[in-house]
């Protein structure tokens, strides 16, 4: 048996009720943690505008964001995009938006230490995005 539940905009109360009914069942519950066009959408909504262009950029770009292409204006920093990124997801499970333990549709690339040489989504989630940010951006 399968049974999918949507709940728009639960109280604290009710959440709190359904999410600790699941937790009591969980070996028997399969969460969905997939990235939807809603759920892109909400993603991308609720970024600040530096990292909307990172994810904008890596939908039309297969994915890949060079740190070149997003260094303007003689700023050489990118500190600060990459917390914006996880904020987002993070607050998304807080809120309801999807659960825990979605995949992060961006992640930076580099060296460490701070260091990004660029972002990168994973190729299954491009069209995905895509299509999420030209519906919002039409």
């Amino acid at each position: 048996m399968r049974i999918t539940v949507t709940v728009d905009d639960p109280t604290g109360d009710f959440q709190g009720k359904l999410l600790a009914l699941l937790a009591e069942h969980a070996p028997q519950v399969e969460v969905d943690a997939t990235w939807t066009i809603e759920r892109a959408a909400r993603y991308y909504r609720e970024l600040p505008t530096r990292a909307r262009d990172i994810v904008r950029l890596a939908a039309v770009q297969d994915g890949l964001v060079e740190a070149s292409e997003l260094r303007t204006n003689g700023d050489a920093s990118l500190r600060g995009h990459s917390g914006a990124l996880k904020r987002v997801l993070e607050r998304g499970v807080r809120q309801g938006w999807w659960p825990d333990g979605m995949t992060p549709p961006i992640e930076p690339q580099g060296p460490g230490f701070g260091k990004v040489k660029g972002y990168l989504m994973p190729l299954h989630l491009v069209d995905i995005f895509s299509t999420a940010i030209d519906n919002i951006e039409k």
